[in-house]
């Protein structure tokens, strides 16, 4: 019985190789629809994290030169995508929420420097006194993205299906507590562009949809563009779909080598200004148009709007995203994504006169890898513009001989210069150099790399989450300490950051804290009816066995 597992055994890993080995050698294709249709299956899917399912458009100077549509609309009735199905778009809104300011600015109804108290009285002093309209636009209001709902003990997941007025959503916000001082940093908020909406409400006296309808969508005749009930996307969208890896035995009955499930619900009052609109490709490419033509904003006030304040972000826009720099050093561009469950987005417009426009139904794709081999293709270039210079980081040995933390600098500070903006190490190249040196025993700069992180980079929660188990699972646990401290120390209100600290403690030992950590774990997600409140209580129980042991 053995013998014949162990042939079996030999015989799956034999044929994963060999399917492996068909993998890497199948050339790249060399069309755009060729592309596409390698991301629609197995063969190069790996490398954009889903299978793609969507519509893409693809113009040079004006000119549209591809147009695509790949997959299912809707999977249990295998309706398939078309180049006219709209898609929610996500934070690809932001840019028609932005566009919506400034044409009241422009008209002399808002003002960019305003303080957002100015129009919604209700929200605190803290923060109607002190943000301004530009900071909200440009992330740089100090408020939180969605996790800081989290922190106030408000769950995502009960957040999606809740209904809210603009006020409702807005007072909400008005309770979560601020990363940073206005104006200091940029830190990414969809709730700042959702009071952006709200103040859009106020000062037109109409809904955000119907602003958006007078405004853009009429004046460039969209026919399948705007902010609609959670019945219209429900019946006129295509479903958004949830795609994850399997391994093993799995992998032989899996489609695409991974699971797909329908996204879940979420109330459209909740995605609002920040991220509730849809459109299709072709509506999307004459906004694109629009946007660089002035046509409904003046020259000056649209190069305000384009105007990078920090981290590249203007209004709405992404000016040089540093991911595509990185593949192509000559390219300048300005873009920005959207995601939603189950949903991707992005519009990129390029400098050489590329525009490039994917929706898709499946969440969690690879934007700079798919918009980076289109523009390739789209220019009939070769792949050879990547920057270089990027220091080995599987060993200390390795890291030092290509010139380590002087080459790791070196090559940040080359990227950034051409990006525009300070562009910093990825959070996984941090962990993996202080890992080895961690191994190599330089503590001292492990350590040094850690306090910049911390200082620095401003993670969130899920981010502090992800640096603690990554330590915890290496050969220095309780390194992973600090980093779970430093979740509950700036996420408090957070079950499932108590929860991790819990099971460091236990990992290193501690059962007493690991208990601790555990039941306050526990009741605070009593308090929120959190949905891991069972796993919780799991843990608690399991913890307090041990100290009884």
């Amino acid at each position: 019985m053995k013998k014949r597992t162990l042939k079996i055994s030999l015989f799956i890993v034999t044929a994963l190789l060999l399917w492996g080995s068909f993998i890497l050698l199948k050339p790249e294709p060399k069309t755009i629809d060729g592309l596409m249709k390698g991301y629609e299956n197995p063969g190069i899917k790996i490398k954009i994290r889903s299978p793609f399912s969507g519509s893409v458009l693809v113009a040079k100077n004006e000119e549209i030169i591809f147009k695509g549509a790949y997959g299912d609309k809707d999977r249990e009735t295998k309706e398939p995508n078309a180049i006219n199905t709209k898609y929610g778009i996500g934070s690809v809104t932001k840019q028609f929420t932005a566009m919506l300011v400034m044409q009241l600015v422009e008209e002399g109804k808002l003002k960019l420097h305003d303080t957002i108290g100015t129009y919604l009285s209700y929200l605190p002093k803290e923060k109607g006194d002190h943000i301004t309209i530009h900071q909200l636009l440009s992330h740089t209001s100090g408020l939180p993205h969605y996790n800081g709902l989290e922190n106030i003990g408000v769950s995502l997941r009960d957040f999606g299906k809740k209904k809210y007025t603009p006020k409702d959503l807005c007072v909400l916000i008005g309770k979560t507590n601020l990363i940073d001082q206005p104006g200091v940093r940029f830190y990414y908020s969809s709730l700042g562009y959702d009071i952006l909406g709200a103040i859009l409400e106020k000062v037109s006296g109409k809904t955000f949809a119907e602003l958006l309808n007078e405004k853009i969508v009429l004046p460039l005749k969209l026919k399948n563009t705007g902010f609609e009930t959670n019945e219209f996307v429900s019946k006129e969208l295509a479903k958004g779909y949830r795609y994850r890896e399997v391994y093993g035995l799995d992998w032989w009955t899996s489609e695409h080598g991974g699971e797909t499930r329908e996204a879940p619900f979420r109330d459209q009052s909740t995605a609002y200004a920040a991220g509730g609109m849809h459109s299709t490709v072709e509506d999307l490419f004459i906004w694109s148009q629009a946007v660089k033509s002035s046509k409904l904003l003046s020259p000056e006030l649209t190069e305000i709007m384009l105007t990078p304040i920090k981290q590249g972000y203007s209004y709405g826009w992404v000016r040089n995203w540093d991911d595509i720099i990185e593949k192509n050093i000559n390219v300048r561009l300005y873009g920005h994504g959207g995601a939603l469950a189950g949903n991707s987005a992005f519009i990129a417009i390029y400098d050489d006169g590329t525009t490039i426009i994917y929706l898709a139904n499946r969440s969690n794709l690879k934007a700079e890898e798919i918009l980076h081999q289109i523009h390739l293709r789209a220019n009939n270039l070769k792949d050879e513009y990547k920057l270089k210079g990027y220091p080995n980081r599987s060993s200390y040995d390795k890291f030092t001989e290509a010139g380590g933390m002087n080459a790791l600098q070196d090559y940040f500070n080359r990227l950034s210069k051409y990006s525009g903006y300070t562009v910093n190490p990825s959070n996984s190249t941090m962990r993996g150099v202080m890992r080895i040196h961690l191994n190599a025993g330089k503590i001292h700069v492990a350590d040094s790399l850690k306090t910049v992180f911390l200082k620095t980079y401003n993670p969130n929660e899920n981010t502090l989450n992800d640096f603690g188990y990554y330590f915890l699972s290496s050969d220095y646990p309780k390194y992973a300490l600090e980093f779970f401290k430093e979740g509950i120390s700036r996420f408090p209100n957070s079950p499932n950051a108590w929860d991790s600290l819990g099971e460091a403690y236990l990992t290193n030992g501690n059962e007493e804290k690991a208990v601790t950590s555990y039941a306050k774990a526990v009741s605070i997600a009593e308090r929120i009816s959190h949905r891991n409140l069972k796993v919780y209580k799991e843990n608690l129980q399991k913890a307090e066995n041990n100290l009884q042991d």
